[in-house]
């Protein structure tokens, strides 16, 4: 009775491994109708005819020049605050507008040309009492602009080549 069970068991195994395998013909048939056509080299020739043909072109390698980005604190001032002990001058004898940033001199010398990350090209054009170190104070036409902007960390990176960030502040 032991030996029947056995054959039971591969004749069920088989017919399930056949039923797989009559269905996935059916299915490659639907997919692609060429697969099935007599002929060893039929299959190969379908999966030639359905190739994909990348196209390759030389690749061109620009110089990159590597730049180097600073981390300062950065807060927001504007003309005529009181509170701020600001006027419309700035250190350099210039009328404050847009585009200012007031800096350490000893850090950023005035007149330096900087990028702040995310926000464009500022000129380095004023000092503050309280601009000390890594810190800048940019410049807004307005007080709420200023107090909007608040106090947070920038990336900043000099744009002029020959003008270098001290190293240390003393």
């Amino acid at each position: 009775m032991g030996w029947i069970k056995k054959y039971n068991l591969t004749i069920n195994i088989l017919f399930w491994l056949l039923a797989v395998c009559i269905c996935s013909v059916i299915i490659l048939w639907k997919v692609n109708p060429d697969l099935l056509k007599p002929g060893v080299d039929s299959i190969f020739h379908a999966m030639y005819e359905n190739r994909v043909i990348v196209e390759t072109r030389p690749v061109v390698v620009k110089e990159v020049e590597e730049v180097e980005w600073f981390y300062f604190i950065a807060t927001g001032y504007s003309a005529n605050d009181p509170n701020q002990g600001t006027d419309n001058t700035t250190a350099t004898g210039s009328k404050t507008r847009e585009g200012i940033v007031a800096v350490d001199p000893k850090i950023i010398p005035l007149g330096t040309r900087i990028e702040i990350k995310g926000m464009g090209t500022f000129v380095a054009g004023d000092t503050g009492g309280k601009i000390k170190g890594n810190r800048i104070d940019i410049f807004f036409s307005s007080k709420e602009e200023a107090k909007r902007f608040g106090k947070k960390g920038v990336w900043i990176r000099v744009l002029e080549k020959d003008i270098e960030l001290a190293e240390t502040y003393s």
